[in-house]
């Protein structure tokens, strides 16, 4: 008895305090609009004003002329009429919710007029005290924060909706960009809507459909470009210069509470994908089709991709697995895997706008692709990396746009600075400066090999510990501050590739070093000879010959022990060489430490004598044109040099 009357006196009070809110519900939605008006005039500078609002019968709320306006700034939102159903279930646990919701004419204007704009506010986050900068793990499990999400996600459509003529827009200067929906309907289980889409390019016409089953937190929905050109989708170029467009799209998405966390499967699908960014390639992307088949969950301390999950471009299956913890500590991992019974298959599933010196190529055989690497990221040093591309039988039946052996023999070279042709020369014998490797110093050979790649004559192209190395380097400065180059791609890049830093070139590079290295395309002795005859040593300096002619008035098997680690010195930042020198032509102090270092290794690797070692100064005489460069510091900008065309004069 004592049970059931605690139940009756539940079920009144709750029936009373809905009794309460209803009759105090005008004096309540009027305080809370006020309450929201100050919150943004005092944390915003903005101003939140409302025509006329009220209830409508038992539980329908409205707005009429609701306005979003920044002080001294264009109106952000305007919204003219807004009407929503309470739900009472939600009322009687002290939470806010819709049954219905009916927005009508709705306009979000984002105005960008020189330095100002209407919406950076919205973007504005509050600084970190100090003893926050550290990283700090968010509060509660990662199945926790995602159920708190797909929660709201369920709660809205849980509600009938219907919207129309709702408007989102961007003008800066001439070009406006729009999103148009002019209706969209969802009647708690079915969506449908039309979409327009306007950018710089020209408009779309887009229908999207699908089914929610709020349920069951289950989604599917589609997405068809229906009318216009291949146009480009509007807002997505203000994140630096982004240009995306596709023709359709499908999402499926289910998520269920089970043995303690949440397990996620989906499926996503797009069609004549195009990407545009100068990070990824000088040139538009093209993905004819791209799949992802998803099998992820979220667990207290840990998230991640489990067997099953697998990523499709252009009919090329990839496997997946991946993981984040931070308990016991935070950890990542990642594992990929492709095979192919047709090694042919890897070079068809290339997008076009990618590795440009492959198109046409034709190979034969099979291969098969692993990637396994994990890294603690307090501890990045003691990180694990393999990569590892395998091939059997595999043969290449002919070359694309570039033929991969074709530095065997003479061949012209295209020195670049950056983006600009510099000038060309031939890398054989009808070039005086070329230099054959057995022309050149073994003091040179030697200190180049151990600055740049100590193992080059024994690797195949790839040196998995100098990876390791920048990775770790690279987390721990939370930046790009280190690559792992071999001479082998660098080889490959100054030969074969421009010199744009994109994600594209870096790839290409990659798999050209593996054709070369793995296929024996090439000797170590010859890859080597043709990069000491190709790389920029000075300004304009181009190949040993030139160097070794440029600083010391010498033949390249004349130079000693001094001038080849100095010239080893150079090749990072070869334009900036008088900057190690002082006002009498002296080597700055600096500089020896890397005569140290490099000295040192030598006597390690056996290539000098301790002897010599001890008595190396850090010491060079310049005789060539480049002690013309040699000028007071600070008398001319660092980078103005790059503007001085010096060619060596043959004597």
């Amino acid at each position: 008895m004592k049970s059931k009357s605690w139940m009756y006196i539940v079920l009144i009070s709750a029936v009373m305090l809905v009794i309460t809110i209803l009759l105090l519900r005008q004096p309540l939605l009027e305080f809370a609009i006020h309450k929201a008006s100050q919150k943004f005039r005092e944390k915003f500078a903005v101003e939140l004003s409302v025509g006329e609002s009220g209830f409508k019968g038992f539980r329908d709320i409205y707005f009429r002329d609701l306005l979003l306006v920044p002080a001294n700034g264009d109106t952000l939102l305007s919204i003219k009429n807004f009407n929503a159903k309470i739900s009472i279930s939600k009322l009687v646990r002290l939470q806010l919710g819709f049954r219905e919701l009916t927005v009508d004419t709705t306009l979000l204007s984002l105005i960008h007029r020189d330095s100002s704009d209407n919406f950076s506010f919205l973007m504005k986050r509050n600084k970190p005290a100090e003893s926050d900068t550290a990283h700090k793990e968010p509060a509660g499990g990662f199945d926790e924060r995602f159920m708190a999400v797909l929660d709201r996600v369920n709660d809205l459509f849980n509600e009938r909706i219907t919207i129309r003529q709702f408007k989102v827009s961007y003008q800066r200067g001439s070009v406006q960009e729009m999103v148009n929906i002019p209706e969209l309907y969802f009647d708690g289980a079915v969506f449908q809507s039309s979409v327009v889409t306007s950018s710089k390019e020209g408009v779309n016409l887009w229908i999207v459909n699908g089914k929610a089953d709020a349920g069951n937190s289950s989604y599917d929905f589609h997405v068809q470009r229906t009318r216009g050109a291949h146009f480009a989708l509007p807002f997505i170029d203000l994140f630096d210069g982004f240009k995306v467009c596709f023709d359709s799209a499908h999402v499926q998405l289910s998520a269920k509470e089970q043995h303690g966390q949440v397990s996620l499967k989906g499926h996503f699908d797009i069609h004549n994908l195009l990407v545009s960014h100068w990070r990824i390639s000088p040139q538009d992307v093209r993905f004819p089709s791209m799949e992802f088949r998803m099998n992820g969950y979220a667990a207290a301390d840990s998230l991640g991709l489990m067997k099953g999950t697998v990523f499709t471009m252009n009919q090329l299956p990839v496997s997946i697995t991946a993981s984040y913890s931070r308990k016991p500590e935070r950890r990542m991992k990642l594992s990929t895997e492709f095979s192919t019974s047709k090694a042919q298959d890897l070079f068809d599933a290339m997008p076009g706008g990618m590795f440009y010196t492959f198109r046409g190529f034709r190979a034969s055989g099979q291969l098969h692709y692993h990637l396994e690497t994990d890294i603690p990221l307090g501890r990045p040093e003691q990180l694990v990396f393999s990569s590892e591309l395998e091939k059997k039988n595999f043969r290449i039946e002919s070359y694309g746009t570039e033929n991969f052996a074709k530095i065997a023999l003479p061949f012209s070279f295209l020195a670049m600075d950056g983006d600009r042709p510099v000038r060309s020369f031939t890398v054989g014998p009808e070039n005086p400066y070329f230099t054959p490797l057995n022309f050149i110093s073994p003091y040179l050979q030697a200190a180049v090999l151990t600055a740049e790649d100590p193992s080059f004559m024994n690797h195949g192209g790839f040196v998995e510990e100098s990876f390791r190395e920048s990775i770790a380097t690279n987390i721990r400065q939370g930046r790009f501050a280190r690559g792992g180059s071999t001479i082998s791609m660098q080889l490959v890049k100054n030969v074969f590739l421009s010199r744009n830093k994109s994600v594209s070139r870096k790839l290409e590079e990659i798999l050209i070093v593996w054709l070369i290295e793995q296929n024996r395309l090439l000797s170590k002795e010859r890859m080597f000879e043709v990069y000491l005859n190709i790389i920029e040593w000075g300004p304009n300096v181009y190949g040993i010959g030139e160097a070794a002619r440029f600083y010391f008035n010498k033949s390249a098997d004349e130079l000693d022990l001094a001038e080849s680690i100095f010239l080893a010195s150079l090749i990072p930042s070869p334009k900036h060489f008088r900057y190690r020198f002082d006002q009498s032509g002296q080597l700055k102090p600096y500089v020896a430490g890397f005569f140290k270092v490099v000295s040192g290794r030598l006597v390690k690797r056996e290539k000098i004598t301790q002897a010599e070692a001890d008595s190396l100064k850090p010491f060079v005489k310049l005789n060539g044109p480049a002690l013309d460069f040699i000028l007071p510091q600070d008398s001319i900008a660092p980078d103005s040099m790059d503007l001085v065309p010096i060619v060596p004069k043959i004597p």
